[in-house]
């Protein structure tokens, strides 16, 4: 019997949470926990409050804002609800590298943030800060979701994620100390995907024998190929938690099948925390409204229709250090059509994340199409597929295929979906090739539009849902 977990809960992880100076992490686990009990009126109540609260520490100690608030005349006091904030115009991520230093609070000295960065998989990370209790936040945040996929502290987890989260040369026999203590995870180089690796990575994995796996969806899947491939019994996990990239459907009923285990997924970002999660019900993702302010608008300002996609505006309720109200963050989303979960929690819910603006193409109208409606079209074909498709122009679309097994023999069919989606006079260039990299963050990116999309013909997408089918 293991007894590693009960000596994390009770005893490691107290004292790192001492020694981290997360003393209220405990205490804000707990009032999350009681979530599950709240109504949706205590839920709204709550975060009116939170949200009324950010946007006059705002108000008060960030530059950027008190100009801004003042300019428009507009009075943090005075809000009501939550349809109040669309007055103020959105944040974009321009605007934060030019104003980074406004943003800053004033009453936080240089000691008391904590610099981040976003993974720059557009090719520009965006720098910004944090502060402790918002960290200490964040991670009660987490642990929060994570027990909707039964994971709790103490089981060892194994990661398929982004350089980002390895520890820098400097910290490593602390990473070492930290990691067998209290952590518990063994990491996959998603940058590393020789055969040879793999073999030893799976040699080290059925050693360490996790309890859940963490992953980007499309690291997880170079796993799951080379034990397909190499007819490799996959390791027995409670779970899988997919965060960080666009999970298609494909994916997901491959880890179940393959894993045994029923797949999450996680909407998270770096700037926000987790945003939302699936629940057990599976289908739909909770929205965390004790931390974040979650707006679906179409380019009109105005909420869009439940089953109708987005663009999604996040206001943060947890940092205080460095706020981010109404941050265009470059997601699509979908509101669910109805308010109402089997699995009783009282959080709202949204039907389904579409992907990053990255993932947005354009047809030859101009019209944006989701990057899964292109992706689904070569994952039904083979959910191993190693694509990427790249829009540089409204009427050009390369599509680079490693096609090292011969699984695409007759591209004919692939270039006819495509031009039904984007307009016959778009032409679809096929290159093969023998690899496609990853992005610095570890991130694979299936899609990517070098086309500047700012969303303003986002009816013509709604017009035409017929395009789009919510899973």
């Amino acid at each position: 019997m293991d007894w590693m977990p009960r000596f994390v809960r009770h005893v490691s992880y107290p004292l790192w949470t001492l020694l981290d100076g997360k003393l209220n992490f405990y205490r804000s686990l707990a009032r999350f926990y009681h979530l599950d009990h709240s109504t949706r009126e205590t839920l709204a109540a709550t975060q009116i409050r939170a949200l009324k609260q950010i946007l006059s520490h705002a108000n008060t100690n960030c530059p950027y804002y008190s100009r801004l608030f003042t300019a428009i005349k507009f009075d943090p006091s005075k809000l009501r609800s939550l349809d109040d904030i669309r007055v103020l115009p959105r944040l974009t991520k321009e605007q934060i590298r030019s104003n980074s230093s406004q943003i800053l609070a004033r009453n936080f000295s240089s000691y008391q943030v904590l610099p981040a960065a976003t993974g720059g998989s557009t090719g520009m990370p965006m720098q910004f800060f944090r502060d402790a209790k918002c960290l200490e936040l964040r991670a009660a945040q987490q642990a929060f979701f994570d027990r909707w996929a039964g994971y709790q502290l103490g089981d060892k987890l194994a990661l398929f994620v982004a350089a980002s989260h390895y520890p820098k040369p400097g910290d490593r026999f602390k990473a070492f100390i930290r990691n067998i203590t209290l952590e518990r995870t063994l990491r996959f180089d998603p940058h590393d995907i020789t055969d040879s690796y793999l073999a030893r990575f799976h040699a080290q994995l059925m050693s360490f024998s996790p309890n859940h796996i963490r992953c980007f969806p499309n690291s997880l899947l170079v796993y799951a190929r080379f034990l397909l491939k190499t007819n490799t019994p996959a390791p027995s996990v409670r779970s899988i938690t997919c965060t960080g990239e666009t999970l298609y459907s494909e994916q997901k009923k491959l880890f179940q099948s393959l894993f045994s285990a029923p797949v999450y997924e996680r909407y998270a970002t770096k700037e926000c925390g987790v945003i939302a999660q699936e629940c057990r019900s599976h289908g739909r993702l909770h929205v965390f409204t004790p931390g974040v302010v979650l707006e679906i608008l179409d380019s009109e300002n105005q909420p869009v229709p439940p089953g109708q996609p987005g663009t999604v505006i996040l206001t943060d309720l947890f940092n205080e250090a460095f706020p981010l109200i109404r941050y265009e963050i470059g997601d699509m989303a979908v509101p669910a059509d109805t308010e109402v979960c089997a699995c009783g929690s009282p959080l709202p819910i949204i039907e389904r994340v579409l992907g990053r603006d990255r993932d947005i193409l354009v047809d030859a109208r101009g019209n944006p199409k989701p990057g899964y409606l292109f992706t689904n079209v070569l994952l039904n074909i083979n959910p191993f597929a190693q694509f990427q498709i790249v829009q540089d122009d409204q009427f050009h679309l390369t599509v680079n295929v490693r096609d090292a097994h011969g699984e695409f023999t007759d591209l004919s069919s692939v270039e006819s979906a495509f031009k039904n989606i984007l307009g016959r006079e778009v032409t679809v260039d096929f290159v093969r090739v023998c690899s496609i990299p990853r992005d610095p963050s570890g991130k694979y990116g299936y899609v990517i539009s070098k086309i500047k999309n700012d969303f303003t013909r986002l009816r013509s997408l709604q017009q035409s849902n017929s395009d789009i089918e919510v899973a």
